[in-house]
């Protein structure tokens, strides 16, 4: 990479927390006297590794976030922060991220229409990051960013994803819609724990690919439902994609896996935020 630069962030930041059981949205709700926004941002920029994060926010934060962001761009610098409008979920609130990385990329038909997929300068990497996983260490950041350079680079694989060892024991579950188990969960199988990893964030790709499989997924997306409620599913049909390293594994792209850390972790439910409470008093110990 041709340094800062070169490396975009996108942070969802436009969930509504509805599970965490409090009056403001996720995001600016407050972590030992920050809000959890600003501990995300804070990490990116300490990370030393992304020259200007994207935040998408939902309409009715997009000024209260900007006026936020506005007050401490200068304690974030180098890495500069421009707030957008998310979308309706967290898939669209990325893509809508990516969307304004491509016009800040030069990558558009003009300053505010992205362009084709060939418009993108090659080279550029993006790392989407969950404005909820807002302690994640500045120095898990720095290695993924390095790992999915490393392989944008010399063409071995497309991106990186922090990952952590599944400590229980995961059953792969069917519910039965007939006979005497009818709306019962029946046990199909059991996975293998030392395959399988949770993944966590920032997850870090090469912009243009991630970006051309978000839009292979919209036009799925669209294209399913210009289809009668009803009708058999197309080739093209959307499947159930849980975060960005699954668009980019339906692409056929090679993504590989990196240490993560459990600072990483998701604020979600109240029980999460008193952990955070917790572990940003103690200066980020878990």
């Amino acid at each position: 990479m041709d340094g800062l630069d070169r490396v975009f962030a996108v942070v969802a930041a436009a969930g509504s927390g509805t599970r965490l059981g409090e009056v403001l949205p996720k995001a600016f709700v407050q972590v030992d006297g920050r809000t959890i926004l600003e501990r995300c941002l804070d990490g990116l920029a300490a990370s030393e590794s992304v020259g200007h994060t994207v935040v998408t926010v939902s309409s009715d934060m997009v000024d209260h976030a900007r006026s936020l962001v506005d007050g401490q761009l200068g304690l974030w610098a180098p890495m500069e922060v421009t707030v957008v409008l998310g979308g309706a979920d967290r898939s669209d609130s990325v893509r809508a991220g990516l969307e304004s990385v491509q016009l800040l990329t030069g990558g558009g038909t003009d300053r505010e229409t992205p362009g084709d997929l060939e418009d993108i300068p090659e080279g550029y990497l993006v790392a989407v990051h969950d404005a909820a996983r807002c302690l994640t260490p500045p120095e898990m950041i720095r290695a993924t960013v390095a790992a999915a350079a490393e392989g944008v680079e010399d063409g071995s694989w497309s991106g990186a994803v922090p990952v952590v060892p599944v400590t229980d024991t995961v059953k792969v579950v069917d519910t039965v819609s007939a006979g005497a188990l009818d709306g019962a969960e029946v046990i199909r199988s059991t996975p293998q724990r030392r395959t399988l990893r949770a993944a966590q964030t920032p997850q870090v790709f090469a912009f243009d690919r991630l970006l051309a499989a978000n839009r292979m997924q919209q036009a799925r997306e669209e294209l399913d439902s210009a289809h009668p409620t009803g009708e058999p599913p197309s080739d093209l049909a959307p499947v159930a994609v849980t975060d960005d390293s699954s668009l980019m594994e339906m692409a056929g792209e090679t993504v590989v896996a990196v240490p993560g850390d459990e600072r990483a972790f998701k604020i979600t439910l109240p029980e999460d935020l008193e952990r955070a409470h917790r572990t940003a008093g103690h200066g980020g110990a878990s």
